[in-house]
């Protein structure tokens, strides 16, 4: 439903060789509005939105003094690409029949509680979103275990990769420009490989330290970061592509959106009862977004139509979220 309030279809070619940017406002007959945008990966990320939409609000207000404008520049931070020898980026696979979106919701005191359960001398602080993707990672792990197992009588936890969105601005040194308009994002990979045939062994406080491991990595790898080495980012893009493309291996990808102020965003009509992700059918991707009271998440989970008849059944995953609870009381 979510899509009809949306200026175009997301996995639509349109979406993708269109507009850079669309907008749709949705009028109710209680009086109400939803406004949907749509950006281009290729202009910009989340970080990007989030700027472009409270620039447009302060400027509803009349609110010049507090404006932080859009940064634009952000190219002469790479080093120039020579693209006559390279090769196009391998396709990633977009198919609404084929995979399904559920919605879990972790409210404030599970998520507490979650990360007092996942605290360990590795990772004495959990953050919410280390602890929501780790639990939702071994879930995962054990809904591809029970496919395995239900397809060759055996059960197989597969290796398995986890891959975490991180925005380049804050792991630069010194830390760019939080309104710096650009796809400025990498990723941070981890892995997990289990041998034995009990999945009740999947140790969730070693999943969170190797999440925290993998983004500490990352962070390293931008220390002392002055110009880019875009032959070096297009390298490594295409690995990873290529890595998601490994038919050997799960891949399970993570974008989190917390913490964002996007339900600081008031046009003149207060500020959003709920702000949503509307998900891209793309197989073992979880979008997080912080609740209205900025201390629960909501988990937009994306899995096979099998893979998510498991998942969404996990009692360990229910004993912390809801699926798809009601927006609003």
């Amino acid at each position: 439903m979510l899509r009809r309030f949306l200026p175009v279809e997301p996995e639509s070619r349109e979406a993708g060789t269109g507009a850079l940017l669309l907008v749709q406002v949705n009028l109710f007959e209680c009086g109400g509005m939803a406004i949907g945008f749509s950006i281009s990966h290729k202009f910009g990320d989340a970080t990007t939105l989030s700027t472009f939409i409270n620039c447009w609000t302060a400027t509803a207000y009349d609110q010049s003094n507090m404006l932080m404008l859009p940064k634009f520049g952000a190219a002469s931070l790479f080093s120039p690409l020579n693209f006559s020898n390279s090769e196009p980026l391998p396709y990633v696979e977009v198919d609404k029949e084929k995979f399904m979106t559920r919605r879990f919701v972790f409210g404030a005191s599970k998520i507490a509680a979650l990360q007092s359960k996942v605290t360990s001398s590795v990772v004495p602080k959990p953050t919410r979103v280390e602890a929501a993707s780790a639990l939702i990672w071994k879930c995962k792990i054990e809904a591809s275990s029970r496919s395995s197992s239900n397809m060759l009588g055996t059960s197989l936890i597969r290796p398995s990769i986890f891959s975490h969105s991180v925005n380049m601005r804050k792991m630069a040194v010194p830390p760019l420009p939080e309104n710096l308009v650009g796809n400025l994002i990498d990723f941070s990979t981890t892995n997990y490989s289990h041998s034995g045939e009990n999945t009740t062994v999947i140790d969730l406080k070693g999943l969170v330290a190797k999440i925290r491991g993998g983004l500490e990595e990352t962070k390293e790898r931008y220390a002392a970061v002055v110009v880019f080495d875009s032959n070096e980012a297009w390298q490594n893009m295409k690995w990873y592509i290529n890595l998601m493309k490994n038919d050997d291996i799960d891949k399970f990808i993570c974008s989190s959106w917390c913490r964002f102020p996007f339900y600081e965003a008031n046009f003149g009509w207060g500020k959003p009862s709920w702000v949503s992700y509307v998900a891209v059918a793309i197989n073992n991707v979880t979008v997080l977004m912080d609740k209205r009271d900025g201390n629960g998440i909501e988990a937009w989970v994306t899995l096979s139509q099998e893979n998510m008849a498991l998942f969404e059944s996990n009692k360990e995953l229910l004993a912390y979220a809801s699926l798809n609870p009601r927006v609003t009381n």
